[in-house]
């Protein structure tokens, strides 16, 4: 017997990058965009200890739950941490990031998330990055939840490690996510003796034997049926319309609030 979900032809290389073209292209990125086999949380936490390390000061800004999650990986990997807290039931502001910045100037890394899925804020990354770029420093972002529902421009923005995820507002697999990472970041990388190698974790795995090696022989064996359905997803956003599928969050999330307002 057989059955769709069992019986596929294997997945090639050359398909699988093209698949990644295509996430690029969701992103409006150059950088390089490497899909990562496993839900958004391995790409999150391989981009942290991949850059961050003993004499890393990040400043790590926590609008909700995950912020604190990525400043427990910093101190873990041996980072300097200035935590920069706010209420879950509000957003950061560049100001804040710029104050924060100005009294700590030894920050070499930004972490930060763009859309909160735990409160439904929205931080405001353009203006954030363009204080982050005046400081120098790498700016780390967490889009799982705002891809699909708000504009994530990283190259637009000087965001240096974008991670994203299919399984929110793309509506796709949870299985597979992907992370955009410029030439600063695999430098910092590639000079941080305690960046993950030979890893799960490791991106630099990814940017030595996929990226460099012109795209030919995946690491191991891919998550077929993930990639297919990831394929499947961006196919039907690249139909619909990035910005009709936008608008059409943003419709139902006006009206989720109004309903609720409504309520009392």
């Amino acid at each position: 017997m057989t059955h769709p979900f069992l019986d596929l032809a294997p997945l090639s290389a050359e398909h699988f990058a093209v698949i990644e073209d295509r996430v690029a292209q969701l992103l409006f990125t150059s950088q390089d965009v490497v899909i990562t086999q496993g839900e958004a949380l391995l790409p999150l936490e391989g981009a942290i200890r991949g850059a961050a390390g003993p004499g890393t000061t990040a400043l790590n800004v926590i609008t909700g739950p995950y912020g604190q999650t990525f400043g427990d990986w910093l101190r873990d990997c041996g980072a300097t941490v200035h935590d920069l807290a706010v209420p879950f039931h509000s957003a950061v502001t560049a100001a804040q990031v710029r104050e924060a910045l100005a009294a700590h100037p030894e920050i070499d890394f930004v972490s930060l998330v763009h859309a909160e899925a735990a409160t439904g804020n929205t931080n405001p990354v353009a203006e954030i990055g363009e204080a982050v770029r005046e400081h120098g420093a790498l700016f780390y972002l967490d889009a799982v939840a705002s891809v699909g529902a708000e504009p994530v421009r990283p190259d637009e923005w000087g965001v240096d490690l974008c991670v994203i995820g299919a399984q929110k507002a793309m509506g796709g697999p949870a299985g597979v996510s992907a992370v955009s990472v410029s030439e600063r970041a695999w430098a910092r990388m590639a000079a941080n003796p305690h960046a993950p190698r030979r890893s799960y974790l490791s991106l630099l795995d990814w940017k030595e034997r996929w990226i460099d090696a012109g795209r030919k022989v995946l690491l191991h064996a891919p998550a077929q049926l993930e990639m297919l359905a990831l394929e499947a997803c961006v196919g039907r956003i690249e139909a619909e319309g990035l910005d009709a599928v936008m608008a059409r969050h943003a419709a139902a999330a006006a009206a989720t609030r109004a309903g609720v307002l409504a309520l009392g």
